[in-house]
């Protein structure tokens, strides 16, 4: 981890446009993702607050990713839930590419 609080989850080529890649971060057991939309960087929180299923396979349409499960919709830029039945907030992290590498902050 950086002295400014930003870890290393892997290579910037790893998140292409459109696509959404899950991390884990085995310090904190938090399962991270980051998506690539409009060209810029989201991290949020990988698992719904409606039952723990994993977003990252879920369906991404711009900054609002689809639970794969029950359908809940969330705005990855904001963590805020869109469509029922989320009604809790996602967790989102600073990210950065920085050296081809992907960063963030997850403190």
């Amino acid at each position: 981890m950086s002295e400014d609080g930003f870890r290393t989850l892997g290579k910037s080529v790893d998140v292409p446009e459109g696509y959404v890649m899950p991390y884990y971060i085995e310090d904190q057991k938090r399962r991270v993702s980051v998506a690539r939309t409009g060209g810029r960087l989201y991290a949020f929180d990988d698992l719904s607050t409606t039952n723990g299923a994993p977003l990252s396979s879920g369906l991404l349409t711009g900054t609002i990713i689809m639970s794969q499960c029950d359908a809940a919709r969330f705005d990855i830029a904001t963590g805020k839930p869109v469509d029922g039945p989320a009604v809790k907030p996602l967790a989102t992290y600073p990210v950065r590419e920085r050296d081809e590498l992907i960063e963030v902050d997850s403190s």
